[in-house]
């Protein structure tokens, strides 16, 4: 019977060992999001953009997550209600609001943040390259893909 590991160490593709990390990460961090917050999995990207970007419009969230404008609305109506975010019509575009967490949505993306260290940590603890070398080359690779992509799509 084959082994997962034995199938990543010898896979001649570079999306097998991308895809291993995103599950393995999806799978780590859904355990906090799940039993120590009150967002579901699929919020998780949005309510961390907004921590880092405060005062962003919907549809500029929506387009940094890939997701559609009525599902960041839906999400957004979800986190309104569960007090951790406002909502603030823009002044530049009065069709627009401008998201913020509150302070039960900051303290959550921290509660997060902090994990998304550990489990960063965790995994180059034993790497032969610096973190920022590291995140360098990945930066790389995600441009060079997405600059693919553009031009032959």
């Amino acid at each position: 019977m084959i082994e997962y590991e034995d199938i990543m160490k010898e896979s001649p593709y570079l999306i097998c060992y991308l895809i291993s990390l995103s599950k393995t990460h999806d799978f780590y961090i859904n355990k906090y999001i799940k039993n120590e917050t009150e967002i579901l999995p699929s919020q998780y990207y949005m309510l961390m953009f907004l921590y880092h970007e405060m005062g962003t419009n919907q549809s500029d969230i929506a387009k940094i997550c890939l997701m559609d404008r009525s599902g960041v609305s839906r999400a957004f109506k979800d986190f309104e209600e569960k007090g951790l975010i406002t909502r603030e019509v823009d002044e530049n575009n009065k069709r627009a609001y401008k998201i913020e967490l509150t302070e039960k949505g900051i303290k959550i993306a921290q509660f997060l943040e902090k994990k998304e260290a550990e489990w960063d940590e965790m995994i180059q603890e034993e790497l032969d390259i610096s973190k920022e070398d590291l995140y360098k080359l990945l930066s790389k690779l995600s441009l060079k893909s997405l600059e693919f992509n553009r031009s032959h799509f």
